[in-house]
């Protein structure tokens, strides 16, 4: 048996379904040729990361269990070609020092605009 050749993934995090839901659907209008996958836990984005190529990871700072900085630690160190973004209603100077200490490459507050979305998303796709 043969393992099909996958599309890299951009792996979107968000414990809200919700707000889960909206950032697929921009993301699959933004993103032709990678797969969109969402999860709702930093654990559930960790297994993914085990498996796909993943450019870019999405995730929402406060969650149960593993922040979004918690999170992007683990992922600059362990998988450092991916890039990341941390969203958040929650930005605070303090929450917003530890995510870049972390590594975070980006990091928005809620709500953010989606044209500044776009803009990330292509400079870390190199799509500019």
């Amino acid at each position: 048996m043969t393992n099909a050749v996958r599309n890299p993934a951009i792996i979107l995090v968000e414990d809200e379904p919700d707000i889960l839901i909206i950032l697929h659907r921009i993301m699959r209008d933004l993103t032709g040729g990678y797969d969109i996958v969402t999860v709702n836990s930093a654990q559930d984005a960790l297994g993914v990361l085990t498996e796909r190529s993943c450019p870019l990871l999405i995730t929402d700072h406060n969650m149960p269990g593993m922040t979004g900085t918690q999170l992007t630690q683990v992922v600059k160190q362990d998988y450092v070609d991916t890039k990341v973004i941390i969203i958040t209603a929650y930005a605070t100077p303090e929450v917003e020092r530890t995510a870049r200490t972390a590594g975070v490459d980006y990091f928005l507050t809620k709500p953010f605009s989606l044209d500044r979305l776009e803009q990330i998303i292509k400079e870390v796709l190199g799509k500019v």
